[in-house]
């Protein structure tokens, strides 16, 4: 019964750092490459959000 009662061990085998490391690593590197094109390429030259055709001008005319 004591054996149905004790924990279950998490996993010391290191995968787990190196899964969070990997994680970490992907976001920092996706985030650097973001700031590089932002920075190289500069904003979108249109306004962010749904272009939605009541909210255009045209639109807003009829």
């Amino acid at each position: 019964m004591a054996g149905a009662l004790r924990r279950i061990e998490l996993s010391t085998d290191g995968f787990g750092v190196m899964r969070k490391r990997l994680v970490a690593w992907t976001i920092l590197t996706s985030a650097l490459l973001a700031v590089a094109v932002w920075t190289v390429l500069g904003p979108p030259e249109h306004p962010a959000g749904p272009h939605l055709p009541s909210r255009d001008l045209t639109a807003a005319v009829r």
